[in-house]
């Protein structure tokens, strides 16, 4: 075994949670050591060179928001926003099977008014789904101060009286972006957190926010270069054994070769799973803890293909009512001009199809290419299924009180990721805040 060395504050995991943690404490003067037990940092956002396409490929497709204020911070602090391309203002176009269209054209007013108008002007809906919306607008301020974790997203609107089809074409593709599972299932509570932020705010904060270059060049990139030019140490490929506690104290933690790591403090940003595998001894028996290994996940899967052609000209769409939730026009969003086209699509709460094999899963992609847009569908080139099998926690009704706060039971141990009690369902947003909450608590301390 190898000597200790010593670092003030280490931070496991190079996910968002723990870039943002480092270097929020970085900017603030600390000395920080991050370690990823991969060679590629980003964690669930991040890029990887396609050998097929020749391409930088995402392992996922993300959109941000205007209400994203945490991760617009981290992304400024690291001199990053330019990689992003942001709507001026909300605008969806949803596709029905058999190429019918629903757009969303929200006008430059004030919230939530933009958002009224939007609805009431957007085509394809009757004016009974029309009502539906204006009273869904009447009831939701009141409703958003007291969202019950143990009503379901559908329970919820049925109660407020949402028709079906403005549930197809609005609130149930938020709901499945969001909190990436069933509205059967998923939490009430989770789901008017994020409309109390994108909606009840400004008029900017609904705007969609789509990355014009690969997320490991947006995020993990620049945020390396920021850490590294502040004298702070990046370990890749370092995967951590065990927690170090003595007592009720943090002192540091040992990795896989042995060696060990002192610390005043550390900030464990890794998957619940992965966090609960390094605690020492009867720590997993503790209360807190104990509810950690309640949390279940909720998969996605993403599509990825070349074609000659793009059979939509927006940069992205919905798709209403299928098991494909979100189509996005990579080449577009990127500004590549000529040569194959390369899209991207994402299903959400994917565990009707996680352990299917690729053949299967193109010939869902290829059929419902068929149902939504007839006589448009290109021919599939290069194809490529990425899959995510704990892409996200799942919000199920009832499962909020299972995630931890920032500090838990261990003095100098603090959690961050997108599973922290964040109050937002594990977003990029959440994740980001996580890391900044685990820093300010840590500087405060």
């Amino acid at each position: 075994m190898t000597e200790p060395s010593s670092s003030s504050v280490l931070v496991l995991g190079g996910g968002l949670a723990g870039l943002s943690a480092a270097v929020r404490l970085a900017e603030n003067g600390r000395k920080v050591t991050v370690i990823e037990a991969t060679r590629a940092p980003g964690g669930r956002a991040r890029s990887f060179p396609d050998a097929a396409s020749g391409r930088e490929l995402d392992n996922g497709q993300h959109l941000i928001m205007g209400c994203y204020r945490e991760t617009l911070a981290f992304l400024r602090t690291i001199d990053s926003t330019d990689g992003i391309y942001f709507q001026k203002d909300l605008s969806v176009r949803m596709v029905k099977p058999g190429g019918q269209r629903l757009s969303l054209d929200c006008p430059p007013l004030p919230a939530p008014l933009h958002l009224a108008v939007g609805l009431l002007k957007m085509r394809g809906l009757s004016l009974l789904d029309k009502a539906a919306a204006v009273r869904a607008g009447l009831v939701l301020r009141g409703e958003v101060k007291r969202p019950d974790d143990n009503e379901t997203c559908d329970s919820w609107l049925r109660r407020l009286g949402q028709t079906q089809t403005l549930r197809n074409a609005f609130w149930d593709p938020i709901i499945w972006g969001t909190l990436n599972d069933d509205p059967l299932v998923s939490s009430a509570a989770m789901f008017t957190a994020v409309l109390e932020r994108a909606f009840l705010s400004t008029r900017d904060a609904s705007r969609l926010g789509v990355p014009k270059v690969p997320l490991s060049r947006l995020y993990v990139d620049q945020s390396l270069a920021y850490l590294r030019a502040r004298g702070c140490e990046v370990r890749l490929g370092d995967p951590v054994r065990a927690l170090d506690v003595t007592g009720t104290q943090i002192t540091g933690v040992t990795l896989k070769s042995g060696e060990s790591l002192q610390a005043d403090a550390v900030i464990a940003a890794v998957p619940p799973h992965a966090f609960l595998d390094l605690l020492p001894g009867t720590w997993p028996a503790h209360p807190v803890y104990q509810d950690i290994a309640r949390l279940r996940t909720s998969p996605i899967v993403n599509l990825w293909f070349t074609t000659d052609r793009a059979p939509f000209s927006e940069p992205f769409v919905g798709l209403v009512g299928g098991p494909l939730h979100w189509m996005f026009n990579r080449s577009q969003i990127e500004g590549s001009v000529g040569g194959e086209v390369l899209l991207n699509c994402t299903i959400s709460g994917a565990r009707a199809c996680i352990d299917d094999p690729p053949e299967a899963l193109q010939e869902l992609l290829r059929s419902e290419l068929e149902r939504y847009f007839p006589g448009k569908v290109p021919a599939i080139h290069q194809f490529r299924a990425i899959k995510e099998k704990r892409a996200t926690i799942s919000h199920a009704a009832g499962s909020y009180h299972w995630r931890p706060e920032t500090l838990g039971p261990i003095r100098g141990l603090y959690m961050a990721g997108d599973w922290i009690r964040t109050g937002l369902p594990a977003t990029i947003e959440s994740a980001v805040q996580s890391g900044h909450d685990a820093a300010r608590t840590l500087l405060a301390g």
